[in-house]
């Protein structure tokens, strides 16, 4: 720099307000033709700093910049400050540096200077970034009038779910001070966490354009054949009460959590797991009233999704009715069929395997009726959860009805005759399985009086124990689409993991749950921002499973964590002159990085060099 630093305050007026705002300005003399004149390095915005302590920070700044780490500030919050001013100096004044010069460059470089320093994640959001623009998330947004400077906070909100999720404070917290996100986007005009709730609050505007955008576009890009549609349902808590949230209600938790209000996430993907739809429900939404009315709106968006399509879902969906409207309105489906249908216990001694791998037998019985196809499948895998499942509960339920019945002839334990049947009552609630197969019979005195007394409790298995024994592990499937074969119903059928997979995804790599917005708008932008994270999540993993490589995005994310961009600082002679030179380049890719953006088709360095000096 020409000459010191110093910070100097200037007040300001809009025009056409009396209203006065003050600014910090960074400022140091210059010579000029006309004489001495102050030059703005940087204004400083309206931090909140007393006079007194301008020299220091002014210092505290040039120091940071020239590696004068003697004259930096005890103070931590002044010490803050002039980190981010020093950063935004050393970005304004950087020149990008070609990355393969003609010819090797060599300077004299004091060894003892060399420090590192701003080391920012690059890796998984580079890829991201690289997804975000093919899937031309960007053009549409602007397409729909929102600004440049906007794009960024977007891009950060999606990615953030992607690399580090959290809150949006969170979020605001990784891209500013963790990551070189906003070195691959640009700089946003406002980095503010205010911009970025209302950077959310304008993609929630855009959902229905953007989702079929992508659906398309990801059609376009993979060929994708979009001849089956699943359909399920998840949900996500709330942290506090949400009193504002009309959505958030109590219902069913997916994850158990009974003390919280629910918002229930409805979710439509093809075979290959792409999302096609998405909408939001109020948290005791029931899973079977919400299929007409998402599918409609689906077609609205999509009408050729109308046409010779199979709709595929679960029992807890598969409702008469639901059946009935798919019907009516030309859909070929494949549900499972509540209950066992006409089936009956000697069908399963009946049954032929299609499928014998290592560890997983599948045997089926089949029977056409009516139009429709009926499969009885039996999988050795679903028998032994089945086994393990009502086994346990049939020995804690039994263990517990002997320990009731014993209690009756103990001092100090329950004997009062209604309020050991509620206690039994309460118990088979708690063992649904185990209490379908037993028969209890709490016996009490021959003349009951006012309180009268249980003398016994009995409990026999009922007579159709043997039969719910022989149908463990099976399940019924139903469908039109008659002209199928067993194994081709059944290979349908189990697609329906893609939907449960891209759950599984949202739940755990997306940040899904919990949700911690009180108002109904910020809530639903929360879960469709990860919503629009799983497209570019699910392209990640395809485009990657299309190269052979079936590795999970958090294992990608892992190992890309360690590609990293940073700044170099050193000392140079120039001229009998010492200048602090400030270097800011990308960590050389590693062979898994390689790997993995060569997959990808993309270039291993993410970022040109830049390179900033100061005298």
């Amino acid at each position: 720099m020409p000459g010191g630093m110093y910070i100097k305050r200037v007040q300001k007026a809009h025009r056409g307000s009396k209203k006065t705002y003050q600014y910090l300005h960074l400022v140091e003399n210059v010579r000029t033709e006309n004489g001495p004149r102050q030059r703005l390095i940087l204004n400083l915005g309206t931090v909140d700093v007393p006079p007194e302590q301008y020299k220091e920070l002014a210092n505290c700044i040039e120091a940071m910049l020239t590696g004068q780490q003697q004259l930096f500030s005890s103070d931590r919050g002044l010490e803050k400050l002039a980190r981010g001013a020093a950063d935004k100096i050393r970005a304004k004044q950087a020149g990008e540096q070609m990355a393969e010069a003609a010819e090797p460059i060599y300077q004299s470089v004091d060894v003892a200077s060399i420090e590192a320093g701003q080391v920012r994640s690059l890796g998984a959001e580079y890829v991201c970034h690289s997804i975000w623009r093919e899937l031309q998330i960007g053009e549409l947004l602007i397409g729909r009038g929102v600004s440049a400077h906007v794009l960024p906070l977007m891009e950060a909100l999606v990615v953030g779910r992607l690399v580090d999720p959290g809150s949006e404070v969170h979020t605001w917290d990784w891209a500013v001070h963790r990551s070189a996100l906003y070195e691959l986007t640009g700089q946003p005009l406002r980095p503010s966490l205010n911009s970025l709730y209302r950077a959310g609050d304008r993609l929630l505007e855009c959902k229905e354009v953007l989702e079929a955008h992508l659906a398309a576009r990801e059609r376009d890009l993979f060929d994708l054949p979009e001849r089956i549609c699943l359909f399920d349902l998840t949900n996500t808590y709330f942290e506090g009460q949400a009193t504002a949230n009309g959505k958030a209600k109590r219902g069913h938790s997916k994850e158990k959590r009974t003390d919280c209000k629910l918002l229930t996430l409805a979710l439509v993907v093809d075979e290959l797991g792409f999302a096609k739809y998405s909408r939001l429900y109020p948290g005791n939404q029931i899973e079977c009233r919400s299929l007409a009315e998402i599918i409609e709106s689906l077609v609205a968006l999509r009408p050729n999704l109308a046409r010779d399509r199979t709709v595929v879902i679960d029992a807890g969906i598969a409702t008469e009715e639901n059946v009935a409207w798919l019907k009516a309105n030309g859909f070929h489906y494949i549900v499972v069929q509540r209950g066992k249908a006409d089936f009956t216990a000697d069908d399963t001694e009946a049954m032929q395997v299609i499928r014998d791998t290592e560890g997983c037998k599948l045997e089926v019985k089949r029977s056409d009726k009516d139009g429709e196809a009926l499969l009885l499948c039996r999988s050795s895998g679903r028998v032994e959860k089945d086994q393990g499942i009502r086994g346990r509960q049939e020995r804690l339920f039994v263990e517990r009805l002997q320990y009731y019945h014993d209690g009756l002839g103990k001092k100090g334990r329950t004997k009062l005759y209604p309020k050991v049947v509620k206690m039994i009552g309460r118990l088979r609630e708690k063992y649904p399985r185990a209490s379908k197969l037993y028969d209890v019979q709490v016996l009490t005195d021959e003349n009951p009086g006012v309180k009268a007394l249980a003398k016994a409790i009995v409990w026999t298995k009922r007579d159709g124990y043997d039969i719910e024994r022989r149908f463990e592990g099976c399940y019924v499937l139903r469908t039109d689409r008659t002209e199928l074969d067993d194994t081709q119903i059944w290979q349908t059928y189990v697609m329906l993991t893609r939907v449960e997979s891209a759950f599984r995804s949202l739940k755990s790599s997306l940040g899904l749950r919990p949700n911690f917005h009180q108002n109904e708008e910020r809530a639903d932008a929360q879960l469709f921002i990860s919503v629009i994270a799983y497209h570019i999540l699910h392209t990640v993993e395809h485009k990657l499973r299309l190269s052979g490589d079936h590795r999970s995005w958090a294992t990608i994310r892992d190992v890309l964590s360690t590609h990293q961009r940073l700044t170099v600082e050193y000392n140079i002679k120039e001229q009998d002159q010492v200048v602090r030179s400030h270097l800011r380049l990308c960590s050389s890719a590693e062979p898994e990085h390689r790997l993995i953006y060569q997959r990808l088709n993309l270039h291993e360095t993410p970022l040109p060099r830049k390179i900033a000096t100061v005298k």
